[in-house]
């Protein structure tokens, strides 16, 4: 009988590692002790230099600084996509969550985007993008602003075609986001909270 134990505790200790791996691959997860885990070499990933996974906005990101844009960092991007898109979404809002900001036609070589994205339909720090009508009725990012903790996603979706089907100047932000999400590829998503 113990012939038959050892060899299954190692088979099991194998599809654990398997396990954790793939949880990493493909949600880039939590590790047992709260921190990011790492995704493995060549998947899509997105980051922030000033947002670690799962930790609290920079208050320069918020209405209670400056509410400009975070810097993000878009790595290993599907070389299949045609565009890319980002979605930052209040999570604690129900039952679907509230759409701040959406930014689309992205080009699918960039390596994310800058600090402080411009206001406008054509961002002029963002070539080739497009952004929505936002929470004020105007293009531009909006961030957390909750009186309790909140939780907030900022998702980068890959799309096969160059530009977001049937979006124009008069695209809202759930119109855009309904629209990213049923036309998306590969995504990857950084994750934070906030309380104003």
């Amino acid at each position: 009988m113990s012939r038959l134990v050892d060899p299954l505790r190692i088979a099991c200790g194998a599809a654990t590692a398997r396990l954790v791996w793939l949880c990493a691959a493909l949600t880039g997860c939590s590790g047992g002790d709260g921190t990011s885990v790492d995704a493995p070499p060549g998947v899509f990933s997105l980051s922030s230099p000033s947002l670690a996974n799962n930790a609290g906005f920079d208050p320069a990101n918020t209405c209670d600084g400056a509410d400009s844009s975070p810097e993000l960092v878009f790595a290993n991007n599907p070389v299949d996509a045609g565009s890319l898109a980002v979605i930052l979404v209040d999570h604690s809002v129900q039952p679907a969550g509230l759409v701040h900001w959406v930014l689309y036609d992205i080009p699918p070589t960039a390596t994310g985007l800058p600090a402080g994205v411009a206001a406008g339909y054509e961002p002029a720090n963002v070539a080739g993008a497009h952004q929505s009508i936002g929470l004020n009725g105007d293009r531009q990012y909006h961030g957390p602003c909750p009186p309790a903790l909140h939780t907030y996603s900022f998702d980068v979706y890959a799309l096969p075609e160059p530009t977001l089907p049937g979006a124009t100047m008069d695209t809202t932000k759930e119109d855009a986001a309904e629209n990213i999400t049923a036309h998306q590829g590969a995504h990857a998503t950084l994750t934070g909270t906030y309380q104003h």
